[in-house]
């Protein structure tokens, strides 16, 4: 059967929604981090929840995630360090392909009130997110310059930022919320 008069109109490529754009949550993530003064291996962030709209707006929501835990060595001595990401950052990037390609985070339009409170040994450091980002400082904690693989149900974030002699390492896998 047909319907007289209608005409079906398919919309252009370029609109087409991207694998990306959505709601996503972290099952798992994992960091390498070398400064001058640290070296670390964690693992952690189940539950970190990332809002992708098309325009590359990022909305990164922490509050009620797992920690990144670890070891690792500070000025040397071994040490183990728990990092706790807490509430809202917001940021813009640019994304590059669909189903794989490139993200290119803008940090100076970092916001937010994201904290980070670092745990190592004795000592407890809190950071405040944005601001490491604007400045450069926020050793891998989102994308600046990463690759990226997307399937219907998967989304794997892949960063390797090298600073000098600092170095971070990051893989962050997710899966549609």
């Amino acid at each position: 059967m047909g319907c007289a008069g209608a005409a079906v109109v398919g919309a252009p490529a370029s609109a087409a929604a991207k694998c990306w754009t959505g709601k996503w949550t972290v099952t798992s993530a994992s960091a390498e981090i070398k400064t001058a003064d640290l070296e670390f291996s964690l693992n952690g962030g189940k539950g970190i929840k990332l809002a992708l709209a098309k325009t590359g707006k990022a909305t990164y929501t922490f509050t009620g995630s797992k920690p990144l835990t670890g070891s690792g060595k500070v000025k040397g001595v071994p040490t183990k360090a728990t990092l706790t990401l807490t509430k809202t950052l917001l940021m813009s990037n640019t994304f590059g392909g669909s189903a794989k390609g490139t993200i290119k985070g803008k940090p100076k339009s970092a916001k937010g009130d994201a904290l980070l409170t670092v745990k190592a040994g004795l000592v407890t450091q809190k950071h405040n997110v944005a601001k490491a980002v604007r400045t450069g400082g926020d050793q891998g904690v989102v994308p600046r310059d990463a690759k990226y693989t997307c399937t219907a149900k998967k989304l794997t974030i892949r960063q390797t930022v090298k600073d000098g002699a600092d170095y971070s390492k990051t893989v962050w896998n997710l899966r549609r919320a």
